[in-house]
């Protein structure tokens, strides 16, 4: 027989052990790895927290199709993937958000409490100030009062607000009242990208031997000013006289 034809390469036909399966992919196990991804978009709004609940479903039924159809199809580590994604995004963004708005809350707090004790202190031109925009806020020293000169646009505004009741109120107590924060009865932003917060706090003061107490009501906003490369607060609402929603009002001013 020709050298040729001895020398070509003889094909092993195997045996039926040997023949290797085809395996394929779950696609929902793909689909869950991709929602997992995505899942990260939870941090945007709270709105968005669907993205990975979705996801933990979605991944849960591919673990049990690709385990009911083992070993035929992959694709579990893919769905264990998008499984861990899914919650750590799902976990984390409402932990943000709430601790987000816990922080707001207490600086809030600390705001409100600056203009309470302004007032308290019959510093009200200052107490004043914290109701500006920051860009026209003046610095508080002792040269403040030069900003606010007779016939002035400042002075007039400085005047209306000296007529609000509970301004009025505030200044005639003095150092006999004693305010604390009582609840946070709204907080939400606004279209603008404002964060508003609506604080009620506890005026307590004695009188004749009793001890007598109201409500004040505070709305405040927080803001960037980027060409300041900050934020702000500010007092843009004072209302006197409220009812807290805690104790059964709307924490709105009470009218008689």
């Amino acid at each position: 027989m020709p050298q040729a034809f001895t020398d070509r390469p003889r094909f092993h036909t195997p045996e039926e052990p040997d023949v290797v399966e085809y395996r394929a992919i779950s696609g929902l196990a793909v689909t869950a790895l991709g929602l997992g991804l995505a899942a990260s978009i939870a941090f945007s709004s709270p709105v968005a927290w669907i993205f990975p609940l979705i996801g933990v479903v979605v991944s849960l039924i591919a673990l049990g199709r690709v385990e009911h159809h083992a070993p035929a199809l992959l694709g579990r580590k893919a769905a264990l993937a998008g499984l861990a994604l899914s919650l750590l995004f799902g976990v984390a963004a409402p932990t943000s958000w709430l601790v987000y708005r816990w922080e707001l809350r207490n600086e809030a707090r600390r705001f409100g409490a600056f203009w309470f004790d302004f007032l308290l202190n019959n510093e009200p031109h200052k107490a004043f100030q914290l109701a500006e925009s920051p860009q026209s806020r003046q610095p508080l020293d002792d040269a403040i009062w030069e900003f606010y000169p007779k016939g002035s646009e400042s002075r007039d505004r400085l005047e209306r607000f000296l007529r609000e009741p509970a301004v009025r109120t505030l200044l005639a107590l003095g150092k006999r009242a004693m305010v604390r924060y009582y609840d946070t009865e709204r907080q939400y932003r606004d279209p603008s990208g404002r964060e508003m917060v609506y604080q009620t706090y506890a005026v307590t003061f004695s009188s004749q031997r009793e001890s007598t107490s109201f409500f004040v009501g505070l709305e405040m906003d927080r803001f960037r000013v980027p060409a300041m490369g900050r934020a702000y607060w500010r007092v843009i609402n004072v209302s006197g006289g409220v009812k807290p929603t805690a104790l059964g009002g709307s924490g709105k001013p009470v009218i008689e």
